[in-house]
Order: structure tokens, then sequence, then C-alpha cells
């Protein structure tokens, strides 16, 4: 088990391209159990399961847009449904 204080952080500028395959790897990770964040200088392993929080933010203000997504979940707990209403999130045309 990892210890409780360790942290990943990264920021960068990237194209859509990139961006979809950091997705996919989270899709794929988040489906095996196990996803890994790392540079040359450090790495970080995650182990998510049983029920996971989902927090979205969207938003467009003049020019700006900005999505923030946050996963979170106790490691070693299983929790219980929180029972909010089904989210939707659609690709392509409006």
């Amino acid at each position: 088990m990892a210890s409780s204080d360790d942290e990943f952080k990264y920021e960068s500028v990237q194209d859509t391209e990139l961006i979809t395959e950091y997705l996919e790897a989270l899709k794929e990770g988040f489906g095996n159990g196990k996803l890994l964040f790392g540079t040359r200088q450090k790495k970080l392993i995650l182990e998510p399961n049983g029920l996971l929080k989902l927090s979205i933010n969207a938003k467009r203000k003049d020019r700006k847009v900005k999505i923030n997504l946050k996963i979170s979940w106790n490691e070693g707990k299983s929790g219980k449904d929180s029972s909010a209403e089904p989210l939707e999130i659609k690709a392509g045309k409006a």
C-alpha cells in the first residue's frame, strides 16, 4: 500500500489527439483497476475499486472554456450508492 501522502501533478498544453489518448488510458485503467501517472521524475500508481465519486463542472465564460473532472474514492472501502440523478455526456453535433 502506498503512503497516505502520495501526489502527482502535471500541467501542459496538448492537442486534442493526445488528450484523447490520455482519456482512453484512464478508461482502460479504471476498467482494469490500475492507473499509472508518471513522468521521468515521479510516478504514482492508483487502484480504483468499489464505488467512485464523480464530479464534473463544464463552463464557458466569454471565449474561455473549461471542463473539470474529479474522480475520488476511499481505498479499501466499497462505499454506498449516492442515488444521484443519471449523468448524460454525448459526443458529436448538438
